[in-house]
């Protein structure tokens, strides 16, 4: 298996009416499935994510980004299996989208905008969170705060998307520690596909990545769609 893990991430600084210019790169098959996408929003996060994984792996394997061929199993994306052995896992906040790139099918990414903060946080912390990350939030300043939610978040949903679980019943438990990458506690059932997770900050968002692959490569791009 290979140790490498390409971590992308792009900047959707388009404006809303762009969008349709946007989507008219992308091969039939995209256009046809972002019908579901109704928001502007919503609907420019899609377009800007299936360009950034399309250039990503045109970036790697060099054939034409309209070539690759996306399939989704249980409303999940995968990439053809007959194309490559590279797995994917997307993500977006605001204007940005990152992706993911190992070979595993066990891998999840997302990121998360910092620069406004949620007035609830707190509250989600305390619904959604294991009860000693909610205490370990609860010590800090209130400055140094929401940084740490973010970051459990981010790595909390990483895992959940990579053991391919849904969000609402499995936060909780899925338990870290200030200045531990990897989880200390997580439902057995995973016990046969263990994580390891990296992180990243940037001044407008915070990234998490979780991969089933020991002592991974990291390898992080900045991209410009």
């Amino acid at each position: 298996m290979s140790q490498q893990v390409y971590i992308y991430t792009a900047r959707a600084d388009w404006s809303i009416a762009e969008t349709a210019f946007q989507l008219a790169q992308l091969p039939l098959s995209d256009q046809r499935y972002s019908q579901r996408y109704t928001h502007p929003l919503r609907l420019r996060s899609f377009v800007a994510s299936r360009l950034l994984l399309r250039q990503a792996l045109t970036d790697l394997e060099g054939k034409s980004s309209s070539e690759w061929l996306f399939d989704y199993p249980h409303q999940r994306l995968q990439l053809n299996r007959q194309q490559t052995d590279w797995q994917t896992s997307l993500s977006h906040s605001e204007e940005w989208v990152a992706c993911v790139l190992a070979k595993t099918d066990y891998c999840g990414i997302d990121i998360e905008s910092n620069i406004v903060i949620n007035p609830r946080y707190l509250a989600i912390a305390r619904r959604f969170f294991h009860d000693d990350e909610y205490q370990q939030l609860l010590m800090l300043s209130e400055s140094a705060r929401f940084p740490l939610f973010l970051d459990f978040w981010t790595r909390k949903e990483a895992c959940v998307k990579a053991w391919h679980r849904g969000l609402a019943h499995h936060l909780a438990s899925i338990s870290f520690q200030q200045g531990t990458f990897n989880p200390v506690s997580f439902p057995s059932e995973f016990a046969e596909h263990p994580l390891t997770l990296n992180t990243r900050q940037h001044r407008e968002w915070q990234l998490a990545c979780a991969v089933n692959i020991p002592h991974p490569e990291w390898i992080f791009r900045e991209w410009f769609l």
